[in-house]
């Protein structure tokens, strides 16, 4: 079973909603849906949405009812009480409890290999073929799809990336996160470590939460979620996927594998990035990169609805 998991328990605060629900072009797809049409394509059968409860019945009658019949499919509801016994949540706390929290809910789901993606971006068509490629030969190791700085900022905005160091031979050595990514002409200049108007390059390869995992990271993930959340204090700890992959780095009991992809990437930080994905998705669907969700009309810009694919 080739395993994808989607990460879309988001609220979209900055957004103004859900935003993994948006839809978009012609065929009116969600980001989510363009994403499973070409991991569907690469091979993946099994689709895992992480979620919140008050999303099932979305994702359940929007998304999963227009799949095909031979993928496997399955809810997970990010819980903030699904923990190791030694863990202590504020009764208070209401904020989910990060990336690698929402993983450690689905670990009954995932049998082997398991890539991971999030659910508003877009990681284009290359990405889930090496994810696919891969998940049949990584054997006790991680993989990471990297992409170019350049091909990840808004133009309405400044965003957070974590920038990676690589080794000679293409392993993962850092995820360092700078805040406040902004372009300026034709420079990119960032905010990090309380300097201002550090100039970073636009090659520099950026960490979009696209992984390859295998299932040994649960027992990770389990040990980090002990030692973040063994306080009843901790109203605002969470924790991420890239600190669980920095602490197998650095104790040496994992290599993380980095391919890049070249391809289109975007997603929503801002409203205004609605324009830009949407103007994006309309043009990759009329290069028939989604031809397998329906056919397209060129001529009227219309989509032919179809029951199911």
């Amino acid at each position: 079973m080739a395993t994808l998991v989607i990460l879309a328990a988001g609220q979209g605060s900055r957004f103004g909603g859900p935003k993994q629900f948006t839809r978009f072009g012609p065929l009116n797809k969600t980001l989510m849906e363009y994403n499973i049409c070409h991991a569907i394509d690469a091979g993946f059968n099994k689709i895992i949405f992480i979620t919140q409860e008050i999303f099932i019945k979305q994702i359940a009658d929007d998304i999963i009812a227009f799949l095909p019949q031979n993928i496997t499919t399955a809810i997970v509801t990010q819980k903030l009480s699904d923990l190791p016994k030694q863990c202590i949540i504020p009764t208070l706390r209401k904020k989910p409890l990060g990336t690698a929290q929402a993983i450690w809910c689905a670990r009954f789901e995932i049998v082997g290999n398991f890539a991971v993606i999030n659910a508003d971006d877009y990681y284009g068509k290359s990405a889930f073929t090496q994810l696919f490629s891969n998940g049949k030969t990584l054997i006790n190791h991680h993989l990471m799809i990297a992409y170019l700085l350049e091909k990840t900022l808004s133009e309405n905005g400044s965003v957070n990336r974590g920038l990676c160091t690589l080794s000679n031979n293409n392993l993962l050595r850092s995820i360092v996160e700078y805040h406040g990514i902004v372009k300026v002409g034709n420079t990119i200049k960032s905010r990090h470590n309380e300097q201002t108007n550090e100039e970073l390059s636009g090659n520099s390869l950026t960490s979009m939460n696209c992984w390859l995992f295998n299932t040994d990271i649960f027992a990770v993930i389990e040990q980090q979620l002990i030692d973040t959340f063994n306080d009843n204090s901790c109203l605002e700890n969470e924790c991420y996927l890239p600190n669980i992959i920095m602490q197998q780095i650095t104790q040496h009991t994992k290599k993380i594998k980095v391919l890049t992809s070249h391809d289109d990437w975007f997603g929503l930080t801002y409203v205004a990035d609605s324009k830009i994905v949407s103007d994006n998705i309309i043009r990759l669907t009329k290069k028939g990169l989604f031809s397998s969700l329906g056919p397209f009309d060129h001529s009227c810009m219309n989509f032919v609805q179809l029951s199911r694919l």
